[in-house]
Order: structure tokens, then sequence, then C-alpha cells
């Protein structure tokens, strides 16, 4: 079985790799750490969603709350009166989401709404229609 965990690469820094269990020949705790050694090296046990932060950034991860890292590229709706993040256009209510600390959402506004124009095919321009009493706004689809 292969689990994800870190390798140190120096002093500071370190990256995310694939370890198979298959190779490890010991757990033990160094400093309040889980490490896996194998043969040749030694990993840390991925344990804080700082530490997957760290390494799933540039992969579209962002922390929106202390208890979760969302992938930017699957979200389409945001609540923010609830502060919930959706991963479909029209969610029910058993529909999975995330939440998104309201200090986020005013920090990353701008990234937020970016990431539900790309991922539902609509833009963040928008068309006004003439409707009987006034006009009516309306997201551009990408294909307008």
């Amino acid at each position: 079985m292969m689990i994800p965990v870190l390798k140190t690469k120096n002093e500071n820094e370190t990256e995310l790799v694939m370890l198979d269990l298959n190779d490890v020949l010991y757990i033990n705790i160094e400093k309040r750490n889980i490490v896996y050694h194998t043969l040749d090296d030694k990993y840390l046990h991925l344990s804080t969603l700082t530490e997957l932060y760290d390494h799933l950034f540039d992969n579209g991860f962002d922390l929106l709350d202390k208890t979760n890292l969302v992938n930017l590229h699957k979200i389409k709706k945001l609540d923010s009166k609830q502060g919930k993040i959706y991963f479909e256009e029209a969610p029910s209510d058993d529909s999975k989401y995330a939440t998104v600390a309201f200090i986020k959402q005013k920090l990353f506004h701008n990234v937020i709404s970016r990431a539900i124009a790309n991922n539902t095919n609509t833009s963040l321009e928008y068309t006004s229609k003439p409707t009987n009493d006034g006009f009516r706004m309306t997201p551009r689809t990408s294909e307008e």
C-alpha cells in the first residue's frame, strides 16, 4: 500500500512523496512526529493541514478555513451567508460542502469568484437584458 509522506530535502524543506509500506522497516516517534524508516531513508508522517497545504497549493488547494483544504478546481457555488463552498451548481440538503471562514471570504472573494466562474463555464462579465420592470443582470457563459 502506498501512503503520502514527507521526505526531508534539507533543514527547512520537505517534499511530498508516496511511500510503499512494504519498504518500511519500522515506525517510531521522533520529536512528536511519526517517522517511517526504510533501509536507505526516513520519512515523516503527514499530520497537519498546513503540511498538506504547503505541498498541494500549486495543485489548486487552499486553506479556506481552519478545518479544511479545498480544491479550488472543484468548487461551483459559494453561499456567503452560511459560509459554505459547494461542489455542484445546484446543491441540495444532501450536497457535500466545505466551510469558508468569513475573513477568507473577504480576502479571497476574487479568487473564489474566478474559480467558480471557471468551473461552471460562466464569466465574471454580466449581460443586462430588458424585462417588464427594468433590467435583469445575468452572468455570461463561456459560449456567449
